[in-house]
C-alpha cells in the first residue's frame, strides 16, 4: 500500500514505496474510451512491483515489458491507423485494467484560461437548437482536474475520464475546443480527442517549469512564497474564514425587514453614491400575467443579463436562482408553479464586493414564456441599501502561481501523444503586456520541450474585444497584448487566429465560440493537415505618407472589403502632437489598399487600437478581419 493517500497521485521514483504488497497503478488518462494518436507509438505506462512481467493485447498484438527497479513500466503500442473501437487489456500478478472502446485518431491539447475552458453549457441557450440531436461518439474529451503542485512534478493524474460528444456530456465540453474538433472531424472523417487543461484566470507563468521561472526572473520571489506548504495552507484558511465571514453577515442583513427608498434603473452601472457602495442591495419589481400566459406547459426563463457581482433571487417569495460571481449569464429556470395570474413580485438580493456595481449594459433582462412571449424587466426597480460593509479583497488564487499548473496537470500529461495545441489566453497578462511575448514564447518552448517535439504545432488566439460594459473604448492594455501575441508568430510551426472582431464589449466570455473554433480550425487545416494556407486577416505592410493622407498597402488573401458592404472604412484613428485621439476617414482604394484622411499634425496612425474595436470594419473577402496596428509617422 501507498504510504499515505496524499501521495497516491505522485509516483515518482524516490516516493513510490514498496511494501511488498502494490497494485498497478496507472494515470487516468488512459481509460475507457480513450482516443490515442493515430501512426505513432504511443506509451502505455504506470507503476508496479519492482521486477514484475507486464503484459498487454491489442488485436493481435501481445506485447509484454518487465518492470524496472523502481517498479516504472512502459510498452509502446503499435502505429495504429485511424479508427476502432479496439480493446487493450494490460496486467501483471498485482493488477489488470481493460481498457474498452478506444478510438485512434488526432489528439489536440487544449490550453490557457476561461475562454478556453468555458463550456458549452455556459452559451447552451444560444447553441441547443444546433447542437441539441449532436451525437458523435468520434469526438471525445478528457477534462484533467485542475490541481496545482509547488513543491514537485507530478507523476500521474488520478481523476477524470473520457466522455463522448453525446448528450449531457456534450454541455461539459469546451465550447471553442467542440466546434474546432467537429470541423476537423467532418473534414479528416477521423476521431479527434481533446486534452482539456485550460483554467480560468490563469497567466502564462502557471503553465512553465520552475526552471523557466528562475531562468527568466520575473516570479521568484513568489514561487518561493508558494513552496512553503504551511503558508498556502494558512493562507487559504484565513481567506476563506474572511470570505465566509463576509458573506454570513451579508446574507443575514436581508433577514431585517427591508424599506424600499431608492429607484434604480435596469440594466446600468451604478452612479452617484452607488458607485462606491460595497454590500448588500435589495430590488423589487412587479410584473403582471394573464391567465393564459399560466396555460401552455413548458420552461420559464429568467433573465436577468450580467449582475456586478453576485445575486439571489426570489419570485413571489421562492428563490429561483443564485449566482456568487459576476461573469456568469444569470438565466435561471422558473418553475411554472412558482407563478400566478395578476401581480407577481420578483426580488433580487444583490452583493457588491468590490465596488462599481450594477447590471451589464446590453443584455436581456426579462421574462420568457414557453409560448414566446416576453416580459421585460428593464426600467425602474425599487431599491434599498440593506448592509454597508467592508471591501472583499480577492480570494488568493493558488493555481494562478508559477509553475503550479505545469507540475500539477501539464506534467502527468507529457507520455501522451498529441498532434497540436490549441491556446486561448491573454486576458490575465494585460498588466505585463510588454513583455508577454518574451514569456508565452518561453511557454512555447517549454510545452515543445516537455514533449520532446520542437516542432510541435501552436496555435493560439489573440484576445478577443472587450472594454467591461463601457462605451467607447478608450484603454488600449488589451491591444497592446494583442501585438505582443503576434510578435510571438516569430516562433516557427505556430499560428495566430484573430479574435478581436468576435468579442462583446460587455462579456469577458463572448458566446460566439463557434467563430472562434472555426478559425482555430481553418489555421489547424493549414498548419497541421497542409491542406490550405491560413490568413489571420489583411496585414498593413507598406505606408505611403503625405501631408493630409496616407496610402496603406495590405497583404491579403482576398481583395479587401467593408463588412457594411461601402467603401467606408472604420477603426483608424490619429494622435496629434498634443496627445488627442481622433476618429478619421478611410476608403478603399484598390482591392488591396486604404487611403486615411490625416492632417500634418499627425504623428500616429492606429488601426482597431483600443480593448473592444467593435467599429473596425475592414476585412478580407475571405471574411477575416485585418490585423490592428499603431504605426509612427514617418518623417
Amino acid at each position: 500500500l501507498l504510504a499515505s493517500s496524499a501521495a497516491s497521485d505522485v509516483y515518482k521514483r524516490q516516493e513510490y514505496l514498496y511494501l511488498g504488497k502494490v497494485k498497478m497503478q496507472i494515470s487516468t488518462v488512459l481509460g475507457n474510451g480513450m482516443v490515442l494518436q493515430r501512426e505513432v507509438q504511443n506509451p502505455v505506462w504506470g507503476y508496479t512491483r519492482p521486477g514484475e512481467k507486464v503484459q498487454l493485447i491489442i488485436g493481435e498484438h501481445h506485447l509484454e515489458t518487465q518492470s524496472d527497479k523502481d517498479g516504472y513500466f512502459e510498452i509502446l503500442l503499435p502505429s495504429m491507423k485511424a479508427g476502432g473501437p479496439w480493446e487493450i487489456r494490460l496486467w501483471d500478478t498485482t493488477g489488470r485494467y481493460v481498457f474498452q472502446d478506444v478510438l485512434f485518431g488526432d489528439v489536440f491539447l487544449l490550453g490557457g484560461q476561461s475562454n478556453m475552458e468555458l463550456p458549452l453549457s455556459w452559451i447552451w441557450d444560444q447553441v441547443k437548437e444546433e447542437l441539441a440531436e449532436i451525437r458523435n461518439e468520434q469526438i471525445r474529451m478528457f477534462d484533467l482536474p485542475k490541481e496545482y503542485d509547488f513543491l514537485k512534478k507530478r507523476e500521474l493524474l488520478t481523476q477524470g475520464k473520457w466522455v463522448s460528444a453525446c448528450g449531457k456530456d456534450l454541455l461539459a465540453f469546451s465550447a471553442a475546443g467542440y466546434y474546432a474538433a467537429a470541423e476537423i472531424h467532418k473534414k479528416e472523417n477521423i476521431p479527434i480527442g481533446l486534452l482539456q487543461t485550460a483554467v480560468g484566470g490563469t497567466p502564462v507563468k502557471a503553465w512553465v517549469s520552475e526552471e523557466t521561472i528562475r531562468r527568466q526572473g520575473y516570479y521568484e520571489e513568489e514561487l518561493e512564497r508558494c513552496r512553503d506548504e504551511k503558508w498556502v495552507e494558512n493562507t487559504i484558511a484565513f481567506e476563506t474564514e474572511r470570505e465566509q465571514c463576509w458573506w454570513n453577515v451579508a446574507k443575514a442583513s436581508f433577514e431585517k425587514e427591508i424599506r424600499y427608498h431608492d429607484v434604480i434603473n435596469i440594466p446600468g452601472f451604478f452612479t452617484g453614491d452607488l458607485k462606491k457602495y460595497i454590500g448588500s442591495i435589495s430590488l423589487k419589481k412587479e410584473f403582471r400575467l394573464q391567465e393564459e400566459d399560466l396555460q401552455i406547459d413548458g420552461i420559464v426563463k429568467l433573465y436577468l443579463g450580467a449582475i456586478v457581482d453576485a445575486d439571489i433571487v426570489y419570485i413571489n417569495g421562492i428563490k429561483v436562482g443564485d449566482t456568487t460571481f459576476r461573469y456568469p449569464p444569470r438565466l435561471y429556470e422558473v418553475d411554472k408553479s412558482v407563478l400566478h395570474e395578476g401581480i407577481n413580485e420578483i426580488v433580487i438580493h444583490m452583493f457588491v464586493m468590490r465596488e462599481n456595481g450594477g447590471f451589464m449594459p446590453d443584455k436581456a433582462y426579462e421574462l420568457v414564456l414557453p409560448q414566446g412571449r416576453h416580459i421585460s424587466l428593464m426600467g425602474e426597480w425599487e431599491a434599498a441599501t440593506v448592509e454597508r460593509m467592508p471591501y472583499l479583497p480577492d480570494m488568493t488564487f493558488f493555481q494562478y502561481a508559477a509553475t503550479g499548473l505545469y507540475n500539477g496537470m501539464l506534467y502527468p500529461l507529457r507520455r501522451q501523444k498529441i498532434k497540436g495545441c490549441f491556446f486561448y489566453q491573454g486576458e490575465s497578462n494585460t498588466g505585463v503586456a510588454d513583455r508577454y511575448e518574451q514569456e508565452f514564447s518561453a511557454m512555447i518552448g517549454e510545452w515543445r520541450s516537455l514533449w520532446n517535439d520542437p516542432s510541435l504545432p501552436f496555435i493560439y488566439v489573440q484576445l478577443a474585444g472587450f472594454s467591461d460594459g463601457i462605451l467607447p473604448s478608450t484603454q488600449t492594455d488589451w491591444a497592446v497584448l494583442r501585438s505582443e501575441q503576434l510578435k510571438a508568430e516569430h516562433n516557427k510551426n505556430v499560428c495566430m487566429v484573430q479574435a478581436y472582431d468576435l468579442g462583446e464589449y460587455n462579456d469577458l466570455h463572448p458566446f460566439d465560440k463557434k467563430g472562434v473554433g472555426h478559425r482555430i480550425a481553418l489555421a489547424c487545416d493549414s498548419l497541421i493537415y497542409h491542406n490550405s494556407v491560413f490568413f489571420k486577416g489583411p496585414c498593413a505592410v507598406d505606408f505611403a505618407w503625405h501631408r493630409d493622407f496616407v496610402e496603406i498597402l495590405f497583404e491579403t488573401d482576398t481583395p479587401l472589403t467593408v463588412c457594411d458592404g461601402t467603401d467606408r472604412v472604420h477603426g483608424f484613428q490619429t494622435v496629434d502632437e498634443t496627445g488627442r485621439i481622433r476618429n478619421v476617414e478611410a476608403k478603399l482604394k484598390s482591392e488591396n489598399e486604404v487611403r486615411v484622411e490625416i492632417d500634418e499634425r499627425v504623428k500616429v496612425l492606429m488601426y482597431a487600437w483600443n480593448n473592444y474595436p467593435g467599429q473596425a470594419n475592414l476585412y478580407s473577402g475571405s471574411h477575416m478581419p485585418a490585423v490592428p496596428f499603431c504605426r509612427k509617422r514617418e518623417e
